[in-house]
């Protein structure tokens, strides 16, 4: 039992959380809105100091949130725009804390492990892909976590999961032979053996 004038802080506590939230959402969106390659030192600064006058969890899901909503999307994303957005975490993740990239980068890994095991038809793998290889070229996952998903791709080894390796090999395939030259020959190697074995109509495929 929670007595009447408990219950009722309660709510109100709950009524000013949720309008501190409205109002943090609609300044960080603000931000991503405007953001663009001139402009994101002074965005990223602002975002500082977000961080610095906000709760650090609600920061992280805000912007989790919002950069998701914009990010992954049923098309493909213009590059320019994803890089732009991934280099702001980046940033964020380098001046304010690694929970920021750990947070964004969670979020993104749980949504591409569900799309991919789903028969979504759009382009929301490629761009959740897109999102992983940018956060391993501005340094803020390792090539660990690249080869776990190229390795997960190539056991499965149907038409969409080629797609997703030639669009990631395409975006990180030279820094990933710069950083484990040995982890990707024995990745070609096991996809080598798996085009191999396929069936007849897959192997006959130039992307293949």
């Amino acid at each position: 039992y929670v007595p009447p004038q408990v219950r009722k802080a309660q709510e109100t506590l709950d009524d000013k959380k949720r309008e501190e939230l409205g109002r943090l959402k609609k300044m960080v969106n603000g931000l991503i809105n405007r953001l663009s390659e001139p402009n994101l030192s002074s965005i990223s600064g602002q975002m500082e100091d977000l961080y610095m006058t906000n709760s650090r969890k609600d920061m992280n899901e805000t912007l989790t949130d919002i950069l998701m909503n914009a990010c992954v999307t049923a098309v493909a994303m213009p590059a320019r725009l994803m890089m732009e957005h991934v280099l702001l975490v980046s940033i964020l993740h380098h001046n304010v804390g690694i929970e920021v990239g750990a947070h964004f980068l969670e979020a993104v890994v749980k949504k591409f492990d569900e799309l991919c095991n789903s028969d979504a038809e759009g382009k929301e793998c490629e761009n959740l892909l897109a999102l992983i290889a940018h956060l391993y070229n501005f340094h803020v996952v390792h090539s660990l976590l690249i080869f776990d998903i190229l390795k997960k791709l190539v056991s499965t080894f149907t038409e969409k999961e080629i797609e997703l390796i030639l669009f990631l090999l395409k975006n990180v395939g030279f820094s990933l032979r710069k950083d484990d030259a040995l982890a990707l020959k024995e990745l070609i190697t096991e996809a080598q053996r798996k085009a191999n074995t396929a069936e007849k109509k897959l192997q006959d495929q130039t992307r293949v």
